[in-house]
């Protein structure tokens, strides 16, 4: 543990938040019998209803609004949900309240190493890689983070050989303070959350803290196909070992894919970790997620038979490509973790004859970057959710473009366009608040809508 929270807490804690992350730091300092407010905007009702489910009847409450009372705390933890920006959060660092994201308290409280992934899309697919390596390897491991797993509910009970392979947001990083994992992959930089920041360089730069901490000890595994990213790796050549992934450039260890080879070099070593024909993971990007899973495997000390049964072992996530259904001869593909335009355009290339479903929450990504895709791969576009103006902006003319009003009536909207060898993706774009609770609850209802208009999973 590399702190002590019994002796950092005199007092209370206060947590902003009764989501997933909020709650599980709630759990955990239950448990460790501190006093504990948990601070939401939902009505009382509601957050009653939640703790209960959670077993947080005894749990210090309040709801609506947060108020000043979370000042009396000895350090509050801000789920990633909610803008570090509020007044009272100002109020708290001005009086010298430590802000800490559950990232943090993870980190905190584990005496586990930490091998991060952050990015804007390829988070989740590569920490899971990761994870199945670490496996393979026989080490003590847990996967977390912005994946969908609290890492303060996995990590406080591990020992210093185990290694947590952690999905990081740029929220989660906006309030850190020690966090600082032996290796870390920044995937790629790209226009998305403007929603959240002022600008595409203020995201940026939240996704750079995951390195705020790094010295020669540590290591950055960037994509070297991403210019801000080769940039920045010049930038922190001198401060913190890189390791680059995706293209092999002199002057650099690097992890990268020819031939259909992954391979890497590593000082005056240079190997093949695996043919991807063997990989049940297909695709160019998929391929980049397993060169950054391994070298992030490769600071673990992991040899390239347990990376490459890993990388040959690993089936996919749910709502990332998922095969959804089978109809006529038609596939219907659910990409509801798609939150990017990026992810759209990587859904939509993978296929011929696509008829697209899209939209949610605009988070003002740059959805002209899809352009080029639709133009070679979809035949038809059904829009939903709050950004589907704007997308039909952008989109109609390049292909028919409908707007339907529920996930149901453009699955049937697709539907009616569709013939046998098309193929359905909902691949929204956008992030799922404005319809659904999260990307899984998303997800789950267009496999039972696909389920429900098909008769099952694979009817043909």
């Amino acid at each position: 543990m590399r702190t002590d929270i019994k002796k950092k807490i005199k007092g209370t804690v206060s947590i902003l938040g009764a989501a997933r992350s909020g709650l599980a730091a709630a759990s955990f300092f239950s448990k460790m019998n501190i006093d504990t407010l948990i601070s939401d905007t939902c009505n009382e009702e509601k957050l009653e209803k939640i703790l209960s489910e959670n077993n947080l009847n005894k749990v210090t409450y309040e709801a609506g609004r947060h108020t000043e009372k979370i000042l009396e705390s000895d350090l509050i933890i801000i789920s990633p949900g909610i803008p570090s920006d509020l007044q009272i959060i100002k109020k708290a660092r001005s009086l010298g309240i430590p802000v800490w994201s559950e990232i943090e308290l993870g980190y905190r409280v584990s005496s586990a190493k930490f091998l991060a992934v952050t990015g804007s899309t390829g988070k989740s697919t590569t920490v899971s890689l990761l994870g199945e390596i670490l496996k393979r390897s026989g080490k003590e491991y847990a996967t977390a983070g912005n994946i969908g797993i609290p890492v303060i509910s996995k990590v406080p009970s591990m020992s210093e050989n185990g290694y947590v392979a952690a999905e990081i947001s740029s929220f989660q990083l906006e309030n850190i303070d020690e966090f600082r994992p032996l290796g870390a992959a920044v995937l790629n930089l790209m226009k998305n959350h403007l929603d959240r920041y002022d600008s595409e360089e203020e995201y940026y730069n939240a996704k750079k803290g995951i390195a705020r901490n790094f010295d020669k000890e540590n290591c950055l595994i960037l994509n070297a196909l991403d210019n801000r990213l080769m940039d920045w790796a010049q930038a922190m050549k001198g401060r913190t070992g890189i390791i680059l992934f995706g293209k092999d450039l002199p002057g650099f260890d690097c992890f990268w894919c020819e031939d259909n080879l992954i391979r890497y070099r590593l000082g005056n070593t240079e190997r093949t970790i695996i043919d991807t024909d063997d990989m049940i993971l297909k695709g160019e990007h998929n391929c980049l997620n397993a060169c950054a899973a391994s070298a992030l495997a490769k600071i673990a000390g992991i040899d390239d038979s347990c990376i490459r049964s890993g990388l040959s072992s690993f089936t996919g996530l749910s709502h990332r490509l998922e095969l959804a259904g089978r109809f006529n001869g038609i596939e219907f593909y659910n990409d509801s973790k798609s939150t990017t335009a990026e992810s759209v355009c990587v859904a939509v290339s993978a296929f011929r004859n696509v008829h697209l479903i899209a939209g949610g929450r605009d988070k003002g990504c740059d959805f002209s970057v899809v352009n080029d895709a639709i133009r070679k791969h979809v035949k038809s576009i059904c829009l939903i959710g709050e950004a589907a103006g704007r997308m039909y902006k952008v989109w109609n003319g390049i292909a028919p473009v409908y707007c339907e009003t529920t996930l149901e009536s453009a699955v049937a909207q697709a539907l009616s366009r569709s013939e046998s060898g098309d193929t359905i993706v909902f691949s929204p774009g956008c992030s799922s608040f404005d319809m659904f609770k999260n990307y899984e609850e998303r997800g789950n209802r267009f496999k039972e809508i696909v389920n429900d208009m098909t008769g099952g999973p694979e009817n043909e």
